[in-house]
């Protein structure tokens, strides 16, 4: 597969997989008319960039020429490689989830080039073949083309990756192997996934949204994702959908659906997913909640539920009443629709708010009483994938069952005042001595009869 169909979808590995397949396949490629492969070409570029002690000017050097590779269809500039290539770079790095700057500084080499030759000294230096791909590239900048170059502000770094791309023809120059390097990439591209999912969220709440919430206890913030955040979301999601039961990690709880056992819900998977824990542990969340809250807030547990097809319905609960075991009197959950959630698929309603304190009568098993249930005004919440529902522990809520053909996945992330103690880790060791997960549970013993606020409402089993 060329690298320009690896699918935006693909895992972080596979992504990684498939650039450092790619640069590999260089290594049987000649760097025409240079005394070096274009691997090792791009080796001693990328090596020469991390001589700066900066990872992303490391980076840059090594794939500023993957566009002469990436795509196999690409006009070629006769035997000198692909036809802009510096723009067929920058555009996969960027489909691939490499940073800004990384896919700028490769999508800029070129214009480098073109600037630096306004000198003569520089373009008397020029190798042939340099000098035959300029005249295929647009050749010497005008005075206008300079200006608005030496205004982009990867100017400067742009101008040290074109010295290394001229110095990294050295025939026999020791550099560290290519496998070197997917650890370095594999990271990079972790961490700008994560920046990513982030960056929706690093924003003041307005004056009307505060007024919702201090009105309904419920906030709805529609479609916060972009869509290369709602894909991370996704893939996240779907990785630990696929991870193996484990026991003392993740913890998996199942119902009984269309197949005899379907996943319901995984939990505390925080320490084992860095992308999650960054997303729901720190940063602009835990500042949107602190706004809500009136403090900052501290995480008290996370799980997704899956709602696949078929999945059962959620009984009407409130969530405090499960809470009190804790010492905490008060908190906030954040649900992050993976998927699209409305009434055929298992989506939320609520009912109208009650004043924080006040728990409602229950039936056996911590439900909300039917006569309670049916004397309030449900209404269902519709979200569109990648919104956001922040509702706190005393407004009631359920949902039906998911009749659709499609999972509704969502996160449901619960926090509370830091003020009443960090609880988490209290939290999720008792759970698993009382409701374990299958994994971990002892034959023959009851859970389900004494599963008590770690049940209610649920459909596991």
């Amino acid at each position: 597969m060329a690298l320009v169909d690896t699918p935006e979808s693909a895992s972080v590995a596979e992504r990684t997989d498939a650039v450092v397949q790619t640069l590999a396949r260089l290594e049987a490629c000649d760097y025409i008319g240079e005394p070096v492969s274009q691997l090792q070409h791009a080796l001693q570029a990328g090596e020469r960039g991390l001589r700066t002690g900066d990872g992303e000017l490391g980076l840059a050097g090594l794939l500023h020429d993957l566009g002469h590779v990436a795509d196999p269809a690409a006009p070629q500039m006769e035997e000198l490689g692909a036809v802009g290539h510096e723009r067929i770079g920058g555009d996969v790095l960027r489909r691939l989830g490499f940073s800004e700057r990384v896919a700028a500084l490769v999508e800029r080499h070129v214009d480098a080039k073109r600037y630096l030759a306004r000198g003569r000294a520089y373009g008397g230096k020029l190798s042939e073949a340099s000098a035959r791909t300029l005249e295929h590239q647009g050749g010497v900048m005008d005075d206008a083309e300079a200006a608005a170059f030496e205004a982009d502000p990867h100017f400067d770094d742009a101008l040290r990756l074109r010295a290394w791309d001229e110095a990294a023809k050295e025939p026999g120059a020791s550099v560290a192997p290519l496998e070197s390097w997917r650890a370095r990439i594999e990271d990079h591209l972790s961490a700008s996934e994560i920046a990513g999912v982030l960056a929706p969220l690093d924003r003041p709440l307005t004056a009307d949204e505060l007024a919702s919430w201090r009105r309904d206890h419920l906030l709805v913030l529609p479609s916060v994702f972009d869509a290369r955040a709602l894909g991370a979301l996704a893939r996240w999601t779907a990785d630990l959908q696929a991870r193996p039961e484990t026991p003392g990690k993740w913890m998996k709880y199942f119902e009984s659906g269309e197949t005899d056992r379907q996943l319901c819900r995984v939990e505390d998977f925080v320490p084992h997913h860095d992308g999650f824990a960054a997303l729901l542990t720190a940063g602009p969340l835990l500042t949107m909640l602190g706004q809500l809250m009136g403090e900052p807030a501290v995480l008290f547990k996370e799980k997704i539920n899956f709602k696949l097809p078929g999945g059962a319905g959620f009984t009407a609960h409130q969530d405090a009443p499960a809470f009190t075991a804790f010492d905490q009197s008060y908190h906030l959950t954040v649900l992050v629709a993976v998927d699209p959630s409305d009434r055929s698929n298992g989506g939320l309603e609520f009912a109208e708010p009650v004043e924080v304190g006040r728990t409602l009568a229950q039936r056996p098993g911590g439900a909300i009483a039917e006569a309670v249930e049916a004397s309030l005004t449900w209404r269902p919440v519709d979200l569109p994938a990648g919104s956001i529902a922040v509702f706190d522990s005393y407004i009631p809520h359920r949902s039906p069952a998911n009749a659709s053909p499609s999972a509704r996945r969502g996160l449901y992330i619960t926090y509370n005042r830091a003020s009443e103690g960090d609880r988490r880790a209290d939290y999720f060791a008792d759970k698993r001595a009382t409701f374990p997960p299958e994994i971990e549970r002892v034959p023959g013993v009851d859970y389900l009869a004494n599963a008590g606020r770690y049940n209610v409402g649920n459909p596991i089993r």
